[in-house]
C-alpha cells in the first residue's frame, strides 16, 4: 500500500497539479464552444477505483491519520480550528437546512414583488 501511494504521489503529482492550475486555461476547449466564455466554474473530478491499488479500508485508515494530524498542527494567528475541505460547506448546509438561507432583503423584496405579480403568496419565513 505505501510503495503504491508513494508511486502517485511523487510522480503524477505535477501532472495532476498541472492538470488543475491549466483547467481555466483548457476549460473552453473542453467545453466544445468556439468562443468558449461560457463556462463559469472549474473543477477536476478524478473517479478511483481504491480496490485495484490495496484495501479501502486501510486507505480510509490512513486518510484519518492524516486529517488528525494536519488538525493538531499548530493553527496560524486568529484561526479557530485548521479545516479539511468540505467541512465549512458541510456545516453551511447543516445550518441553511436547520435555519434557512439568508437573503439579502433587496432580494426579499423583489421576490415579493414578483409574487405579487403574479397573485402568489410568498414564503411566511421570507417576512
Amino acid at each position: 500500500m505505501r510503495k503504491i501511494l508513494i508511486c502517485l504521489t511523487r510522480p503524477n503529482t505535477e501532472l495532476i497539479t498541472s492538470l488543475v492550475v491549466s483547467n481555466p486555461i483548457i476549460a473552453g476547449a473542453l467545453e466544445g464552444t468556439a468562443e468558449g466564455h461560457r463556462h463559469r466554474q472549474n473543477g477536476l473530478v478524478l473517479a478511483i477505483d481504491l480496490a485495484r491499488f490495496g484495501d479501502p479500508q486501510a486507505f480510509r485508515s490512513e486518510v484519518d491519520r492524516v486529517i488528525a494530524a494536519l488538525k493538531a498542527l499548530p493553527k496560524a494567528p486568529g484561526a479557530l480550528e485548521i479545516l479539511m475541505p468540505g467541512e465549512r460547506g458541510s456545516r453551511a448546509l447543516a445550518t441553511r437546512t436547520r435555519e434557512g438561507i439568508p437573503l439579502p432583503r433587496p432580494i426579499v423584496d423583489e421576490l415579493r414583488g414578483v409574487a405579487a405579480q403574479f397573485g402568489l403568496a410568498t414564503f411566511p419565513s421570507a417576512l
